[in-house]
């Protein structure tokens, strides 16, 4: 399978697992938090457009991630590198619910580990000496 179609796929899982774990679970946490401080969440079509974009970019970090390294390295490096990040970012703002993060850590760990597990079993296998034999 091509790059571009492998990266693809990973974006779809991605954003299939990120949006369903937003619309179940975390959302309405995030409306409960704006709310009391007089904030509406931002709900603008641009804004899931960018959410999809950050999916993509996730894809692509597992793809050329599981290419260097293993499965978990490739899942604890994306993981960090992307959602340790993003939350760190929204805490200093001082919109992130923290209640949520017993939950969604270890979905957005799942997330990644597919994410890598996929990526690794599209790459090619290399050629054994018996296979070249």
């Amino acid at each position: 399978m091509k790059p571009f179609w492998q990266i693809v796929l990973l974006a779809v899982w991605i954003n299939l697992a990120e949006t369903a774990r937003w619309i179940l679970y975390a959302k309405s946490r995030f409306d409960a938090l704006f709310q009391s401080m007089g904030r509406e969440l931002p709900n603008e079509p641009i804004n899931g457009i960018l959410w999809m974009i950050w999916g993509i970019v996730i894809a692509v970090v597992v793809y050329v991630l599981s290419k260097k390294f293993t499965l978990w390295q490739t899942t604890i490096i994306t993981w960090f590198a992307v959602f340790v990040l993003v939350w760190i970012a929204l805490w200093n703002s001082a919109v992130l619910p923290v209640e949520i993060l017993p939950v969604v850590v270890p979905l957005s760990l799942l997330t990644i580990f597919i994410a890598a597990l996929i990526a690794k079993k599209l790459q090619p296998q290399a050629a054994t000496s018996q296979d070249v034999q």
